[in-house]
């Protein structure tokens, strides 16, 4: 096995082969009880069952591309398919994969909702399901993935509101991307309050609205890049912002409804920042005089489309 593919560390294997071995094993005594390959070699057929799966990915009894396996407790650590169009709706059974630590899906046509089962996976550390059609809101349960550092379901049709306790309990999380759906109402005001690890986060291309809370970014000291442009984000920006948040590199805020003077001291505890993007909105007032040297790493203002004064 020394020359086995493996994903993130973890050796893909013929997984249904040894699912299948191991569940023959156990079926032949009959003290035996049902184990934990039983249920993931169910969970796994149960998500065949419902893809259309027109490559014939999926097609194999033994052997299925980008599912890996633990080689010693025979279970699931890992199903990656990504650019295969499968089509289809993701199955609430995937939720019995109890040892799954990456589920990576993207691009692959998945349609319907976001199993709340999902929210059973508390190994889960990287959730991808990028450039689906995937429908509704967001699962709440999905807020019980404590463990989850990755955490992608942009360019999907996603609606409804994002659920002010969603990331309560993901307090190893570190980059969020929901850029590309359909997402409206406010951004939970405190909705970052227990992510103290978060370095990225992108709601860009939304329908969010109304006003960003003063005290939104304030647990994020770890923050580098953060993108809300393309929404219909309304009212002045916050003075203090930024206050707290030391690390942060880029700032993408273009094309919402942002109205008011750009605060003076906006971007002075920010000495790390190189990108701050503002264009699109309908700031007005003259442009502060310490916008350009308060922060020496600063390389690119983007202010046009506004009704600034210099």
């Amino acid at each position: 096995m020394a020359n086995a593919p493996s994903f993130a560390g973890i050796p893909i294997i013929p997984v249904l082969l040894l699912l299948l071995s191991t569940f023959s094993v156990s079926s032949s005594s009959s003290s035996s009880p049902a184990n934990g390959s039983d249920t993931d070699l169910a969970a796994l057929l149960a998500f065949k069952s419902q893809l259309a799966d027109p490559l014939g990915v999926l097609a194999g009894n033994c052997r299925w591309i980008g599912v890996s396996c633990s080689p010693c407790r025979h279970r699931v650590t890992a199903l990656s398919l990504s650019g295969i169009p499968l089509v289809g709706p993701l199955s609430p059974h995937l939720g019995n994969l109890s040892f799954l630590s990456v589920l990576n899906i993207t691009y692959a046509n998945l349609t319907g909702s976001i199993p709340p089962e999902l929210g059973r996976l508390h190994r889960l550390r990287h959730l991808r399901l990028k450039g689906n059609c995937l429908s509704n809101d967001i699962p709440a349960d999905l807020g019980n993935l404590t463990r989850l550092d990755f955490f992608s379901l942009s360019l999907n049709q996603l609606s409804g509101q994002i659920h002010p306790q969603l990331l309560l309990r993901l307090h190893n999380l570190r980059e969020i991307y929901l850029y590309g759906n359909y997402l409206s109402g406010q951004i939970p005001p405190n909705l970052f309050n227990n992510t103290p690890s978060m370095c990225y986060i992108s709601f860009d291309n939304n329908r969010l609205s109304g006003p960003i809370s003063p005290n939104l970014l304030f647990h994020l000291q770890k923050l580098e890049i953060i993108s809300l442009s393309g929404n219909d984000l309304s009212g002045q920006i916050p003075p203090y912002l930024f206050s707290n948040t030391p690390s942060l590199r880029e700032i993408y805020i273009s094309a919402n409804t942002l109205s008011g003077h750009i605060p003076p001291n906006l971007l002075i505890h920010l000495q790390k920042l190189e990108i701050i993007s503002l264009p699109r909105n309908y700031l007005s007032g003259q442009i502060p005089s310490n916008l350009f040297n308060t922060t020496p790493s600063l390389r690119i203002i983007y202010l046009h489309t506004n009704m600034l004064e210099i």
